[in-house]
């Protein structure tokens, strides 16, 4: 698609975000998330009137800041919402554009806009930023979920019956079980960063964030996604179980064996010493 050309100058943000207790050198704003160890970094920024499909399209967000003007700034979110829309045909994802205090905020997978005044502009950006981060933490749960189906369909046969030709797989399923564990443990720490109760009095901060999770149905998501980890955790016990009571009987059947085995040779020795004192 080709590029998109602003009558204003759009500040280009490029951002990251790392996890650590040390500050980074290129910060901005606060801390957030699990023991505020979550920082935002601006890895660049730039100004231009010319977006790029390419510019948004690499490993890190973009943030586009538009300049507060009521009457071009307006008219230039609404044509980077449309374009990014239009940006790729392969996909239904739509933008969704958040009208508050103000603020305009458009939201997509691969960038963020903002116009806002410039004072409010670190508050507006902070929640925005933080809102994507919890989304897409569940958007790569949903993914990963998805992408264990055939996985957990393959082996949720091993959960009714499991045979000697399955004993060469018991790592591999122990691996998923670990890997489902771990997808619990992301889905917990994820909740209650989601599920959270309204702020009061409210702020603007609070009111993006409530509105972002309610617009993009972050809280029924996070339903659908447990009820599918409930449903692979299910499949990984039963074949936990069914190989736990395989090997058990198993090893008691080689035990069996090994008791007749020593009786029949105890048997065996008894004859020979009997017939030896028999014999003239």
């Amino acid at each position: 698609m080709s590029n998109l050309v602003s009558d204003l100058e759009l500040e280009i943000w490029e951002v990251g975000f790392v996890q650590q207790a040390e500050a980074h050198p290129q910060a901005f704003g606060r801390r957030f998330g699990e023991r505020q160890q979550h920082q935002i970094v601006r890895t660049s920024v730039a100004t231009t009137k010319q977006v790029s499909r390419v510019a948004i399209s690499g490993r890190s967000l973009t943030l586009i800041v538009v300049p507060d003007d009521p009457a071009n700034g307006l008219a230039t979110v609404q044509k980077l919402q449309e374009w990014l829309d239009n940006s790729d045909p392969t996909t239904a994802i739509r933008s969704q554009l958040l009208a508050l205090q103000g603020a305009q905020i458009v939201w997509h997978p691969q960038c963020l806009v903002v116009m806002v005044s410039p004072n409010r502009l670190e508050t507006v950006c902070q929640a925005v930023l933080e809102g994507y981060f919890f989304e897409s933490q569940l958007r790569s749960l949903e993914s990963t979920l998805e992408a264990n189906w055939d996985g957990t369909l393959a082996d949720a046969p091993l959960g009714f019956e499991f045979n000697a030709t399955a004993i060469s797989r018991r790592e591999e399923l122990a691996q998923r079980f670990r890997d489902v564990l771990n997808l619990r443990t992301r889905y917990a720490r994820l909740t209650s960063f989601i599920i959270v109760p309204h702020v009061y009095p409210p702020t603007l901060a609070s009111q993006i964030g409530e509105r972002l999770r309610e617009r993009l149905r972050m809280e029924e998501r996070l339903d659908l996604v447990d009820g599918k980890l409930e449903v692979q955790e299910h499949v990984y016990e039963l074949c936990s179980h069914r190989a736990s009571e395989f090997m058990v009987a198993r090893t008691g059947h080689h035990l069996e064996w090994v008791i007749i085995i020593l009786l029949g040779f105890q048997t065996l020795m008894w004859i020979v010493d009997l017939l030896s004192t028999t014999s003239p």
